[in-house]
């Protein structure tokens, strides 16, 4: 999943893919971003697992920058459904100054799914507040995942 996005916005701050040979460059700068979205992730997915997948080309990691800050990273991948349906999938999305870069990272993610014959943008909303923050912006809530412990 080879692609370059760059978009620079008045505020300074640069959102970019970040090609497979640079994940392990400015991995030490995007790990912490990652590490509350994976926290919350109930267990599905590892650091080690997510930095795989980028390394492999199976996901594609979005930097958010100001300079050399980066201020957060998010993973995308491209997945196609069984009835054939393809979906640009947006797992883990972490760091901070959302506010001002979120409207342009959606752009972005809509930009690549077109390319990738995506009909729509997928993700995990964890918190409810990412529900009522992205609703305004066409986003809805398709299912709800539960779950019961199985005691051992």
């Amino acid at each position: 999943m080879g692609v370059q996005v760059n978009g620079l916005g008045s505020t300074g701050i640069i959102i970019s893919a970040c090609p497979v040979t640079l994940v392990e460059l400015v991995w030490p700068k995007v790990e912490p971003c990652l590490a509350l979205p994976i926290a919350k992730a109930n267990g599905e997915v590892t650091m080690e697992t997510t930095k795989a997948k980028l390394l492999s080309g199976e996901a594609l990691m979005m930097i958010v920058s100001r300079g050399t800050d980066v201020l957060a990273a998010a993973t995308i991948e491209v997945r196609t459904y069984e009835s054939g349906q393809r979906g640009l999938y947006i797992p883990l999305v972490g760091g901070r100054e959302m506010d001002l870069w979120m409207f342009r990272f959606l752009d972005i993610a809509k930009a690549i799914a077109k390319d990738h014959n995506c009909s729509e943008l997928r993700g995990i909303a964890v918190r409810k507040g990412w529900l009522r923050k992205l609703k305004d912006l066409g986003w809805e809530e398709v299912s709800t995942i539960i779950k019961c412990n199985v005691e051992q």
